[in-house]
């Protein structure tokens, strides 16, 4: 895909950093020259608002013009249990629990049936979450065979941590809503749990890091400003507290994940690239 026609596809998506033509299309040569059997899975993970859904469809539409692939993107987020069934685990666990987000609030064994039919290259379907309702919608999307699959989502790769750093609170949500650190404990095993790992095990590993969190409440934000008229925008004070729930993971995959990834892309405060490794 030449300059103009990948700018013209990164217009439509709203980026506009030019540094997004030379790390796709490096993505996009290491794919292809590791690809040995399809199909190939590629997991792109990073915080809230870091652009993960936008680097996975640009990543299809390289390897659909260029290499001829039959690519798809899916996202973690369309695995998020229904509303009603967080509900009943925030009743029967822990209060918390009633947000989506934190590893427990995932369908997670569906996801693992989905992917294995991406495996074994079968047409399957799967469900579409609708984040302005907070629910899953009735409405599922087809997902055909494929020779490559690029799955995003925010936690993918990270690892469960040791039970002693469950001890302190890394903010005001945890200190104050789970002082005994049950909820903590409980994502920690989820996040440790056989299902999760297979989740997580993939191809190749993408991570892209941001600067702080700081940074993350800022992207998220425009996130929410950027939601079709008519759906329940959260306020900077409901967000500021959303993104807690997602922080103790979030540090540690900042930590560890530049180790781990295949290549990880490193993001400014301006929300552009920095360099990619």
């Amino acid at each position: 895909m030449d300059r103009k026609d990948f700018d013209e596809l990164a217009l439509s998506m709203r980026v506009q950093d030019p540094g997004y033509y030379d790390a796709i299309q490096a993505i996009a040569a290491k794919i292809t020259e590791r690809i040995q059997k399809a199909p190939f899975i590629v997991e792109v993970s990073g915080a809230q608002g870091s652009g993960k859904s936008t680097l996975a469809n640009l990543l299809v539409g390289v390897l659909q013009e260029v290499d001829g692939l039959k690519a798809g993107a899916l996202s973690l987020d369309d695995f998020y249990k229904t509303r009603e069934t967080r509900q009943k685990l925030a009743a029967d666990s822990h209060p918390l629990f009633a947000v989506r987000g934190v590893p427990g609030t995932h369908d997670v064994a569906l996801l693992n049936r989905v992917l294995e039919s991406v495996r074994d290259r079968r047409t399957t379907k799967h469900p579409v979450f609708n984040k302005a309702e907070d629910d899953r919608d009735a409405r599922w999307q087809t997902l055909e065979s494929l020779d490559v699959l690029v799955l995003e989502g925010w936690c993918l790769g990270a690892l469960p941590q040791p039970e002693s750093l469950l001890e302190i609170p890394v903010n005001e949500l945890e200190a104050v809503k789970d002082p005994g650190a049950s909820w903590r404990r409980k994502v920690n095993g989820e996040l440790a749990s056989g299902e999760y790992r297979q989740a997580f095990d993939c191809d190749m590993r993408i991570f892209l890091a941001v600067p702080d969190m700081d940074s993350v409440l800022k992207w998220r934000l425009q996130q929410e400003q950027d939601l079709p008229p008519g759906a329940e925008v959260m306020d900077e004070g409901a967000i500021r507290e959303f993104i807690m729930y997602f922080e103790r993971i979030t540090r540690a995959m900042l930590g560890d994940l530049p180790k781990r990834s295949d290549i990880t892309i490193f993001l400014n405060e301006e929300h552009k690239i920095l360099e990619y490794r």
